[in-house]
C-alpha cells in the first residue's frame, strides 16, 4: 500500500529538521555564538583578541602639517604602557638634539642644542596626579593601538558599548565629559578612534594604516592624529619603523653638567630644533 504524508506530518517533519539543524551548529565547536542575554562576552573577546604589548621601541618619522606647511623629524620613541613615554629626537642623521621622558608625576625635557634643560613635577605645572595619570594612559594607548577607558581605572567589558554595522564594530565608552569610540574593520583590525575629552578643547581623530602581522596580531606602522584647532586643521602623522616589542627599556635621561636648568615654560618658549 502506497501511502503519501498528509500536509500536516511534512509541516512537523520540516520543523523537525530544523530544529536539528539549529541544535547542531549550536553544538558545533567552530561556531562562536553568543547569548543575547550576556552583551558584554562578544566585548570581553574583542579586547582580548587586541591585547599586543606592554613596552614598546621604535625608530619613527614624524611628521606635522598645519595651515601654514608641514615640518618632518626623525626620532627614537619608547613607550611603557600607561606609565612613561620617552622621545630622543635625532634629525640629523641619527644625531640627538632633544629629549623628553614623561612619567605619572614628572617630565624632563633636554635641548642638546642649547645645553639646557628642564625637571619639573607636574603638580608644579597645575596638573593634577589623576589627570596626569590619565592623561599618560590616553596617549601611550593612542600611540600603541590600544584601547582604554575614561578615568583612571582598570579596563573592563562592562565598561563598553558594542554596535555593529555591515562595515565595522564600534566600541564606545564614556564617564562625566570624556567620550571614546573605536572602530574595528572587518579585518579585525582597530583601524580608527574618536575622542573627546575635557584635557582638550577640540575633538581628536585617530586613524591607524599599514598594519603588519606581529607574534600578536598585526600592527599599524603609521599613526594619524588630527583635529582643528581655531580655523588651523593640524595632523600630527608618526610613521614607525621596525618596531620591537616586550624587551627591556632603558629610560635613561642624563644630564650633563655643563647644561644650565630652566623652567619648564622658558624651555618651551626656546625650543628651536
Amino acid at each position: 500500500i502506497r501511502r503519501t504524508m498528509t500536509t500536516q506530518q511534512k509541516s512537523f517533519l520540516l520543523l523537525l529538521l530544523t530544529l536539528a539543524l539549529v541544535l547542531i551548529t549550536g553544538c558545533s565547536p567552530q561556531k562562536k555564538l553568543f547569548k543575547k542575554t550576556d552583551p558584554y562576552q562578544r566585548i570581553q573577546q574583542i579586547l582580548d583578541q587586541h591585547r599586543s604589548f606592554d613596552r614598546m621601541e621604535s625608530k619613527v618619522n614624524i611628521n606635522i602639517k598645519t595651515g601654514q606647511g608641514s615640518n618632518s623629524l626623525a626620532a627614537r620613541v619608547k613607550i611603557q604602557k600607561d606609565s612613561c613615554l620617552w622621545v630622543s629626537l635625532q634629525p640629523f642623521l641619527g644625531i640627538e638634539v632633544g629629549r623628553l621622558l614623561l612619567t605619572k608625576d614628572s617630565v624632563f625635557l633636554m635641548n642638546r642644542l642649547r645645553k639646557s634643560y628642564a625637571v619639573a613635577a607636574l603638580s608644579d605645572q597645575n596638573i593634577g596626579n589623576d589627570q596626569a595619570v590619565y592623561a599618560l594612559k590616553v596617549l601611550t594607548s593612542v600611540l600603541s593601538n590600544q584601547f582604554f577607558v575614561p578615568g583612571n581605572k582598570q579596563i573592563s567589558a562592562k565598561d563598553f558599548d558594542l554596535q555593529e554595522t555591515d562595515r565595522e564594530l564600534i566600541l564606545s565608552c564614556s564617564h562625566q565629559n570624556e567620550k571614546a569610540n573605536f572602530y574595528i574593520n572587518k579585518a579585525g583590525e582597530y583601524y580608527r578612534a574618536d575622542l573627546e575629552s575635557a584635557m582638550l578643547n577640540f575633538p581628536l581623530k585617530v586613524d591607524y594604516s599599514l598594519f603588519q602581522a606581529t607574534t600578536f596580531g598585526s600592527f599599524p606602522s603609521r599613526v594619524v592624529l588630527s583635529f582643528q584647532q581655531g580655523n588651523d586643521n593640524i595632523e600630527f602623522r608618526v610613521d614607525y619603523l621596525n618596531p620591537v616589542y616586550n624587551t627591556g627599556l632603558s629610560l635613561d635621561f642624563p644630564l650633563p653638567g655643563n647644561y644650565k636648568q630652566t623652567s619648564v615654560e622658558s624651555f618651551l618658549n626656546q625650543l628651536q630644533f
